[in-house]
């Protein structure tokens, strides 16, 4: 345990934290100014970090990882293989009952990915991913990529006390918890290593992401967040130095990003359910034709778009060519 009052700033380098042999373990808190520890922590104590150093996973704002998890293949663009969840987990309206942990920095549903160089949000794909740090990682000398699902007792109540902190209203209940590790893994250019987490939890119907980061190694370029199918709902954590993300949060705990991932966003709110709807290519959604989806009076109502239009088109498609059209 490692306490500090107030430290006077100097000209000189500093270095808290602790070290092994051939620097198998260590950590180095990571704090800019000496001056600022006094007002840091790992365990919401200000002043105070705390560790467990017998051999076994350290906690502070991570959830538990290490020899228990299962790894990823030491690749360069690697991927776990399909993992199917213990129970569903619901991201923005679509129910998921598998997942994938790439070496990357990100997770998908619906495949393995492969892409080194991030983007960024909103990016506007056909891909749902959660990305706590989405850079160029080379783990095929050294770094681990793992993973693990909890149902046991005492991380469930762990999961649900910290959401009960920053969601006081809804009584949440966590009933699952999903937990992936970057545990040391290096950046394919400036090979210094970050650790970083990813937990996704659910019960009662609400699922919640929090993103936990230590020790970040520079980037050349990394991206942290999430992004829905179409980019529906995203967001990018707001902090340029991606070696800054240790220092920063939204929940006011250092290193540590929280958000509640199960339903819509409210801007979204007057729209009806649209994320798995048809894709319109080229300006008209042809295979709608002849398919009878409103009457107005004696007219049959479709839609098409155009590009910077909606137009419900009434009667049939000629050539793609609506005969009527209403023009919205």
């Amino acid at each position: 345990m490692m306490n500090y009052g107030n430290i006077s700033s100097t000209d000189h380098r500093f270095q808290a934290g602790y070290g092994t042999i051939n620097s198998k373990n260590y950590f180095s808190i990571p704090v800019p100014d000496e001056n600022k520890l006094f007002n840091s922590s790992n365990v919401n104590v200000p002043g105070r970090w705390a560790f467990r150093v017998d051999g076994g996973p350290e906690e502070g704002i991570f959830y538990p990882y290490g020899d228990e998890d299962t790894k990823n293949p030491a690749e360069y663009s690697g991927s776990s293989p399909l993992i199917p969840l213990a129970q569903p987990f619901v991201y923005f309206g679509l129910i998921y009952n598998q997942l994938y942990v790439n070496n990357k920095g990100y997770l998908t549903f619906n495949g393995p990915f492969y892409q080194s160089y991030p983007n960024y949000f909103p990016a506007y794909s056909t891909r749902d991913i959660i990305a706590p740090l989405w850079t160029n990682i080379d783990i095929t000398n050294r770094g681990t990529v793992s993973y693990r699902q909890v149902t046991d007792s005492r991380l469930l109540n762990r999961a649900s006390e910290d959401i009960k902190q920053y969601y006081p209203n809804l009584n949440f209940s966590a009933s699952w918890v999903f937990i992936a590790t970057w545990d040391k893994v290096p950046n394919y250019i400036y090979r210094q290593t970050s650790t970083f987490q990813v937990v996704l939890m659910s019960g009662k119907n609400m699922s919640f992401t929090l993103m936990h980061y230590g020790n970040i190694g520079p980037t050349y370029t990394g991206n942290s967040g999430y992004d829905t199918s179409d980019s529906t709902d995203f967001f990018s954590v707001p902090v340029s130095d991606v070696a800054n993300r240790s220092y920063t949060s939204n929940v006011s705990v250092i290193g540590r990003w929280v958000f509640r991932v199960d339903h819509a966003s409210e801007s979204n709110g007057l729209f009806y359910p649209f994320r798995n709807g048809q894709k319109i290519n080229n300006g008209i959604s042809s295979s709608l034709c002849g398919h009878h989806l409103l009457t107005l009076g004696s007219h049959t109502v479709q839609f098409m778009f155009t590009k910077m239009d909606f137009l419900l088109s009434t009667g049939h498609c000629l050539h793609q060519v609506p005969q009527l059209f209403l023009q919205m």
